[in-house]
């Protein structure tokens, strides 16, 4: 099936289409350029090139006012091709011509992305060049949707991964302590998937608590420059928001939470202007005085390329709860309030 772009009485782009709808990297981009010539014309050079550009930018303001702007740029993929290059004088004749053309996607491209700050597009553009009149060449393009395969953040892609946190409230109490061991079942999903959480809350204190659960999206944009500025927006997925009933004082309840992946979701990797990050947060809500507290994990949302069976991974893998707690490392959040 072809997807045809219609450029005007000058050309045609016809993108051969997969299945999906958009390529992914490391696909081959194929179609077919036809153009009209309805009188003997000279051309420079008739070109037929793919390319893949990201740009970035915002501003800031001071509290005096002062704006500073801040952008970059990358290019993850310029292919050219020649169509016709004239030999002496030799002048295009009348006719309909065709021209077949492949490009090969690189394998470490990120995802096309369309949004206020920032933009990855790839595109097939063909130039008609007169160089003698270059208020006379003509350019035409026209955009492909592109998906970059991801790369786990954790080694035991589909093994469930234990964390927690630990929160002690500011209590003359002997009992302060909340701890929450949660069980997340992959940290790896493709979009439309599912993501399984069991909770467990032992609520060793004189407060009652709810907990929280939601997939959030934290976008980090990062300037060009010696010393780049990043800027770092972060929001809760519409939908993925869940507070559990109140858990009362001195009591243990367990919880299973289904966060389901819209297939609009997808990681952003492999870019130097642009990172897409999601990541499960499980949060404690205290009431006031006491000051929540949350754990995040990072979960990559996107395709990945399927590694050989004989792939072995390395034998020390991410640490049980009980090791976390025992290691204090970030796998469980302790949080101590002070006065």
């Amino acid at each position: 099936m072809c997807l045809c772009i219609n450029m005007g009485a000058a050309c045609q782009i016809l993108i051969n289409r997969t299945e999906e709808g958009y390529f992914k990297a490391g696909q081959c981009v194929t179609g077919t350029l036809k153009y009209p010539i309805d009188k003997p014309t000279r051309y420079d050079s008739i070109d037929i090139s793919f390319v893949g550009k990201g740009r970035c930018h915002w501003s800031e303001t001071d509290s005096q006012g002062q704006t500073d702007h801040f952008s970059n740029e990358e290019v993850y993929v310029s292919i050219h091709q020649n169509v016709f290059t004239p030999v002496g004088d030799e002048m295009i004749e009348p006719g309909d011509y065709e021209y077949p053309f492949e490009f090969l996607l690189p394998d470490d491209i990120p995802s096309s992305v369309k949004s206020p700050n920032c933009n990855i597009q790839y595109k097939v553009i063909v130039k008609f060049a007169k160089n003698k009149t270059l208020s006379s060449d003509y350019e035409y393009g026209t955009e492909v949707p592109v998906y970059g395969y991801v790369k786990p953040c954790y080694l035991q892609i589909k093994e469930p991964l234990i964390f927690g946190v630990v929160k002690k409230l500011l209590s003359f109490n002997a009992n302060n302590k909340i701890t929450v061991k949660a069980e997340i079942d992959r940290t790896c999903v493709n979009p439309g998937e599912s993501i399984h959480l069991m909770i467990t809350a032992t609520n060793d204190s004189n407060v009652a608590i709810t907990i929280k659960s939601e997939l959030v999206h934290c976008i980090t944009y990062l300037s060009s420059g010696k010393v780049p500025t990043k800027k770092i927006l972060t929001a809760t997925v519409t939908g993925s928001e869940e507070t559990s009933p109140t858990i009362k004082e001195n009591s243990v309840t367990k919880l299973a939470r289904t966060v389901q992946i819209l297939d609009t979701l997808y990681s952003i990797q492999n870019s130097k202007i642009m990172i897409g990050e999601y990541k499960v947060k499980v949060t404690i809500q205290v009431p006031f005085p006491h000051i929540n507290a949350d754990v995040q994990v990072p979960v990559v949302i996107g395709w990945r390329r399927e590694e050989p069976e004989s792939l072995s991974y390395p034998d020390e893998m991410p640490p049980s709860y009980s090791e976390a707690i025992n290691d204090g490392t970030s796998y469980v959040d302790e949080y101590n309030e002070k006065v």
